[in-house]
């Protein structure tokens, strides 16, 4: 049989896909192909149109996923070459990624087989400029790919866990997108339900941001593999949440495309009544009517109508059926070859089957085929010699007509094979050969299958193919507890594993299960290293979720009861965690202890990995603020041990809450430069996680500062990233961003119709009520507001859950409590907040800025009546603000200032105040605040107009002036702030000087001071 292929350029097919093409001398068609189209295509008009659509948004950049769908043998692989031949005439490059048509395939095999189809034909030389970097990890799946790098590119080290998955992920998706650049681009993914769900789970993730790519994805399924359970139908769920996601369903031909169908295959037309039973047989299913015409051919006495009109009734009812018909037809040698071959797979190659069936030379074996070559019955598969099914269906029929015991011992005698001829490179087929060794029991050897499968798993989770290692340790424990079950210490080691690979694919409550099981085990068989390893697995799970620690906390001080018979460095490993479970269970205390044995420890060490742990075990501790100087020393040790080891990886978890704690410190300038040494170490490790947490932080910074549109830009990136491995934590992320740039943008009425809807529907122990208490206050929704803060008032505002989000909701609530004028409660704020003084507001890690506690407390005081608090307070708000260059903030903090001035009759200091505020917040469209502003100052004009404006009758502006005077501003700062000219400054200044009958600026200031427009601190 000769070989075809599809020139790339042209799109002629021409013989032997290994040549150029003989019309333009361009390569053979790209891509793991799916057989050569065989038979004609005919029909399916609405499909094609909307396929050529999607060929033209993608050419046009509006990328597509369009997955075809219908029973086997319907024309999905049909149509889609179809498909690929109208690309490669629009000049798009066509690759196929064929998933493997039976158990056994390599993770993320259809996606290394179209990147290394991709590398073959895309020769262009700016590719590797255009990959760059990037594209580094996807070297992981496709090691061909470290030859099209640019020169000296690293290949990063792609670590372990979700977070390393995501970094794969995105390289891969980066480099289709660059290749995409170049050429516009069909992919063609056949036979998804085949597919393993590492691979799926690349698809979702790649179909994500495919819309500005010129990029088409095409894949086929079969609609009665999917059952619920089934990996495919949770991706196509997803993918219904895409914007150019399309799912199309293939039916049966109509009877005029029957028609066309049969004309187009035989030479002889049957009579119209006979090809329409020959349409009611088969519902214009085309590979029934195909596998109908053959039937019908090959029939003695076929030829006359009314023979034919008799044999349309023989043929056997269903596809299965007559191509077993087809079968039969062959000789009993052909038949015995194609059961051997149909064990190996749709796929196989000759030297295999040869050594399966005995046959001495391949020339022989292809004299044996010559009847199922002639039949189409299989097909070659370039290069050579390389032969598949021409249809998995046969395959499929062939395999199970095998009998148990002749099967078992197939795949026995394939599995051995494979081993002995990939002795040198057994990870290349150990998921072929996992499979075909468990298939193999009980024939096989069970401890021999069990290490294979073993390995496999470990493979599929270095690979980060994370649901196949999940599958393949599922066996491993299986075959262990049917065939080896005395090995119980082995039982709980796989054990261990599972729950490591289920912690990395998200399955965190199945992950918790599995490693209390283990423990169980471990402590049941008195092994004291397995139970610490259990202890530590569980405690690793958990804290990344932010779960309580109560079973670590326990587990661990069991492991550490017996921990003598540790090395120093497990125990290290086993105090950190126990700290870090301490804090996760509300045990300070007990988690600080437990750090200080583990310093002590990794300082006798004396390495560096043990000492960062230590180090930064106490850091998540930051619901204490007792401990916020000790957290900032350990976290700069710990950055310092990292950076001299050469392990800046390490820090990825810890930079969020000392990035948390500096901010609240008030250490805004170390925090800056955290911020974008971190957003550097993330760029050079392409360490997803990082870059979340970078992002996160440059958004919390560009939002306290005053860059509204900055920060919406950054918290959109952040999303974009954090929904892709934890969305649930990036939604509420991006929730609390948005609200603080929209309420400081005066925008919070954008949300008045979703906030109606959540009104009384909102759980009273839910996160969101001081939330939703502060914005119904805001918006002056009176009677929900004191609904909600009431709830969390009860008990000395014990209904504020003290999680994460305590002090924020703290904050929330004293603004509300101050709203709704409840002086008899706000004492108990004002305690709540007392170890919090002198700090900045920060949510979680680093989400969002609240600005000063004081501010916070300065308005309780005032509602209190304790103005000699207040003032304090209020001072060392704008201090904190000014200092920090938290603008928005001090814009807020100047209003509350002036407000509670203007409550004590000090008109002239309110206007000070307010004159500042004001100018800030429209420098800033801080639009809510700027009317507040007016409104405060509208009263106060009032006032002043029966009153003196101050002492020595300086004017508002003269009052404004002096204010930024005294706090040092030279009069090129002064007319910034104020938006006037420097000559108006110094205008303002003279004045100001004549008035206060001051020598100089020294004396003015000295004059504001005694005159308690200003404190020390402002």
């Amino acid at each position: 049989m000769l070989d075809r292929a599809t020139c790339q350029r042209c799109g002629r097919v021409h013989l032997h896909a290994g040549a150029p093409c003989p019309a333009c001398g361009a390569p053979p068609m790209a891509g793991t192909l799916a057989s050569p189209a065989t038979e004609p295509f005919v029909g399916r008009r609405r499909e094609l149109q909307l396929l050529h659509d999607a060929l033209g948004a993608a050419l046009a950049g509006r990328g597509r996923v369009v997955v075809l769908s219908g029973e086997a043998g319907i024309g999905k692989t049909r149509l889609a070459q179809e498909v690929a031949t109208l690309a490669l005439r629009r000049g798009m490059l066509a690759l196929w990624g064929r998933c493997l048509e039976e158990p056994g395939a390599p993770p993320l095999l259809p996606w290394t087989r179209a990147m290394q189809a991709c590398l073959r034909a895309c020769r262009d030389e700016r590719l590797p400029a255009l990959l760059g970097r990037d594209a580094a990890a996807a070297i992981e799946i496709a090691p061909e790919l470290a030859e099209r790098l640019p020169p000296g590119t690293a290949v990063p080290m792609i670590g372990e866990g979700d977070q390393a998955r995501f970094r794969l992920f995105a390289a891969v998706a980066h480099f289709w997108r660059q290749v995409a650049v170049l050429r516009p681009l069909l992919l063609i993914f056949d036979n998804l339900h085949w597919a393993d769900a590492s691979s799926l789970r690349l698809l979702n993730f790649l179909a994500q941001d495919i819309g500005e790519s010129r990029m088409l994805l095409l894949g086929s399924c079969r609609e009665e593999a999917l059952s619920r359970q089934h990996p495919l139908t949770a991706t196509l769920a997803e993918l219904l949440n895409t914007p150019r996601f399309c799912r199309l369903p293939l039916q049966g031909l109509s009877l005029e495309e029957t028609e066309r169908l049969v004309m187009a295959a035989s030479a002889a037309v049957p009579p119209p009544a006979i090809m329409a039973a020959i349409h009611r047989r088969t519902e214009g299913h085309p590979l029934f009517l195909v596998e109908t015409l053959r039937f019908m051919q090959q029939a003695p006495g076929g030829d006359s109508p009314r023979a034919a009109a008799a044999l349309v009734e023989t043929v056997p009812s269903g596809i299965r059926a007559v191509i077993g018909q087809r079968l039969n037809r062959l000789s009993a040698p052909c038949c015995a070859l194609l059961t051997i071959a149909a064990c190996i797979g749709r796929d196989f190659d000759l030297p295999l089957l040869a050594e399966l069936a005995g046959v001495g030379s391949e020339a022989a074996l292809l004299d044996m085929l010559d009847d199922a070559l002639a039949q189409r019955v299989i097909e070659m598969v370039s290069p050579g010699p390389q032969y598949q099914f021409s249809h998995a269906l046969i395959r499929e029929v062939l395999y199970d007509e095998l009998p148990e015991a002749r099967r078992v011992a197939l795949h026995g005698c394939i599995a051995e094979s494979l081993q002995v001829r990939h002795a040198g490179d057994l990870d290349a087929v150990l998921a072929q050969l996992a499979y075909h060794a468990a298939a193999a029991l009980p024939a096989g050897n069970p401890a021999h299958t069990l290490d294979i499968v073993q390995r496999a798993a470990a493979r599929a989770a270095m690979l980060m193919a994370y649901e196949e290692a999940l599958r393949c340790y599922r066996l491993a424990l299986q075959l262990q507890e049917r065939w080896l079950p005395a090995e119980r210490v082995r039982h709980c080691a796989l054990l261990l594993a599972l729950g490591t690979v289920q912690m990395h694919a998200g399955e965190h409550d199945a992950s918790a299960a599995t490693f209390l099981d283990a423990a169980t085990q471990a402590r049941t068989l008195g092994d004291a290293a397995l139970f610490a390893q259990a202890a530590l697995g569980l405690e690793n799970n958990g804290w990344r979720i932010s779960r309580p620690g109560q079973q670590a906390a326990a587990l661990l001080e069991e492991a550490l009861a017996d921990s003598d018979r540790f090395d120093a460095a497990l125990r290290v490993d086993l105090l950190a965690a126990l700290c870090r479970a301490c804090i996760f269970c509300g045990r300070q205390p007990q988690a600080n202890a437990a750090q200080r044995r583990a310093v002590a420890l990794a300082r006798e060490l004396a390495l560096p990995q043990p000492l960062f742990k230590a180090l930064a075990a106490i850091v998540p501790a930051r619901h204490d603020p007792a401990q916020l100087d000790e957290r900032l020393h350990c976290a700069r040790e710990a950055f310092e041990v990292a950076e001299n080891a050469g392990h800046m990886e390490w820090v990825d978890a810890l930079t969020g809450w000392y990035f948390g704690d500096l901010v609240e410190k008030g250490e805004l300038d170390a925090a800056r430069a955290l911020a974008q040494r971190h957003a550097r170490v993330a760029d050079e490790i392409r360490q997803p996680f990082m870059q979340a947490m970078g992002l996160a932080s440059l958004t919390l910074l560009a939002a306290y500062e005053g860059r509204f549109a900055d920060a919406e830009r950054l918290a959109g990136e952040t999303f974009t990233i954090g929904q892709r491995f934890l969305p649930g934590n990036a939604q509420g992320a991006h929730s609390l961003q948005i609200f603080v740039l929209r309420r400081h943008q005066g925008r919070l009425g954008e949300v008045l119709a979703v906030l109606r809807g959540l009104v009384g529907r909102v759980p009273r122990d839910s996160l969101w009520q001081p939330g939703l208490a502060l914005i119904c206050s805001e918006l002056e929704l009176h009677e929900p507001a004191r609904e909600a803060y009431e709830t969390l008032a009860a008990g000395d505002f014990a209904g504020i859950a003290r999680d994460g989000m305590w002090l924020t909701n703290v904050v929330f609530t004293a603004e509300v409590c101050v709203r709704l004028g409840d002086r008899p409660r706000a004492a108990a704020l004002y305690r709540l907040l007392a170890p919090y003084a002198g700090r900045n507001v920060v949510t979680g890690t680093n989400i969002a800025c609240f600005g000063a506690v004081d501010r916070y407390r300065g308005m309780l005081a005032a509602l209190a009546g304790d103005d000699a608090s207040a003032g304090q307070h209020f001072a060392a708000a704008v201090a904190l603000d000014e200092r920090g260059g938290g603008r928005p903030w001090l814009a807020h903090s100047r209003h509350e200032w002036a407000r509670w001035l203007a409550s004590r009759g000090d008109a002239a200091a309110a206007q000070a105040q307010l004159a500042l505020a004001l100018a800030l917040g429209r420098e800033l469209g801080m639009a809510g605040l700027a009317r507040h502003c007016e409104a405060l100052q509208r009263e106060l004009d009032g006032a002043m107009a029966v009153a003196p404006v101050a002492p020595g009758a300086l004017s508002r502006r003269e009052v404004a002036v002096l204010l930024l005077l005294s706090a040092g501003h030279s009069n090129q700062a002064i007319a910034e702030r104020l938006f006037i000219s420097p000559h108006t400054v110094a205008h303002h200044v003279r004045h100001i000087l004549s008035k206060t009958d001051s020598r100089n600026r020294t004396e003015a200031a000295a004059w504001a001071n005694r005159h308690h427009w200003i404190t020390a601190e402002s």
